[in-house]
């Protein structure tokens, strides 16, 4: 029905992405709900919601509603979806829009489901949901209906999600619920126990994206290359701020990666010897926001045994893809599990 409106939302566990089929990303926010703590009413979300935490604002309790990238409190998801769903549509729409979302890989038919009805419960019809692997493919622009498989490994905030797509179907896939907050975690803790500093995740996650890799000839270089080295002068200044001794960083980074490693290396060992011997030539494509931590790609791909290549805008990969399948949702069958695009339809 055309006056039913379509929208993809890529719920993550730390943000929300909310687009409207031809209109664009109409919402990017921390997937964050503030609540009054004496009526337990929702007074902020996302951006809001987040700067009252950051701030110590003691009279409202910040609520997270996903972890590791399954709704973890049902409440709190619908409200928070809710909100998003009215602020895309800007009304309160006469039918139900039909809603495309992407779940981890690997999520149990029980974390499948409670996505789909804390949607609807937010206000949803029809939901329709898809593995974020195939998103992700989609958006860092491999052809994912092709013969041959191709890896695709996204690491998000709460999740990595790592498959092997061919024809538009995933034949091996995990999802691991570990990414960045488990590195802003790890830092947390070890810099408490080396430096007896403590430190909020907030920080943690500052020293992460500002200074952070997980090797050391590159910690001292400028997030990306970039040119700008008196942006990361102060950068580096501001954190020192809180006296952490960075050297000791890399390390920390690159224990807690350790165990995404180990379990995309199994993945990839569970591979037919073919699909393997594939992949040495072809690679897999990184994505999601932690693919932009310097020294990644190469300790990764020390563990796996493939190349990797990040994608051309990594953060960003899942809700393009998402969108493009919004705008082709007769490719989809098999409930969703299977994808076919024709070259113009990848948008």
């Amino acid at each position: 029905m055309p006056w039913v409106a379509e929208i993809a939302i890529d719920v993550g566990t730390a943000n929300v992405h909310v687009a409207l089929k031809d209109g664009g990303v109409i919402v990017r926010e921390p997937a964050l709900v503030g609540y009054a703590a004496a009526s337990d009413t929702a007074v902020a979300f996302g951006t809001e919601a987040r700067q009252m935490l950051e701030q110590g604002v003691t009279d409202v309790r910040v609520v997270q509603p996903l972890q590791g990238g399954v709704v973890a409190d049902f409440t709190a998801a619908a409200t928070m979806l809710r909100h998003y769903l009215q602020k895309t549509l800007g009304r309160r729409p006469l039918f139900s829009p039909v809603v495309l979302t992407g779940h981890p890989t690997a999520a149990t038919p029980v974390a499948r489901r409670a996505l789909v009805q804390v949607l609807r419960a937010a206000g949803a019809g029809r939901v329709i949901a898809v593995q974020k692997s195939v998103a992700a493919a989609i958006g860092a622009g491999l052809a994912v209906d092709a013969p041959g498989s191709q890896m695709i490994i996204d690491i998000g905030a709460g999740t990595t999600d790592a498959a092997t797509v061919s024809m538009g179907m995933i034949s091996e896939g995990i999802s691991v619920p570990l990414g960045g907050q488990s590195l802003d975690e790890a830092l947390v803790r070890g810099i408490k126990r080396q430096q007896d500093i403590k430190l909020s995740r907030q920080a943690a996650e500052e020293i992460k994206l500002s200074v952070g890799s997980i090797d050391k000839s590159l910690a001292a270089q400028p997030p990306g290359g970039s040119p700008n080295m008196g942006s990361f002068s102060n950068q580096a200044d501001d954190i020192k701020a809180f006296g952490v001794q960075l050297d000791e960083v890399p390390d920390i980074l690159a224990d807690a990666c350790l165990p995404i490693a180990e379990e995309l290396s199994w993945m990839a060992g569970e591979l037919p010897a073919k699909v393997r011997t594939q992949l040495t030539t072809t690679g897999a494509v990184l994505t999601g926001g932690t693919a932009l931590l310097r020294g990644l790609p190469e300790f990764l791909s020390s563990h796996v045994g493939v190349p990797l290549t990040v994608a051309g805008d990594p953060m960003a990969c899942t809700m393009l893809g998402l969108q493009a399948i919004l705008n082709n949702l007769h490719a989809l069958s098999l409930d969703g599990r299977r994808v076919s695009f024709s070259g113009a339809d990848r948008g």
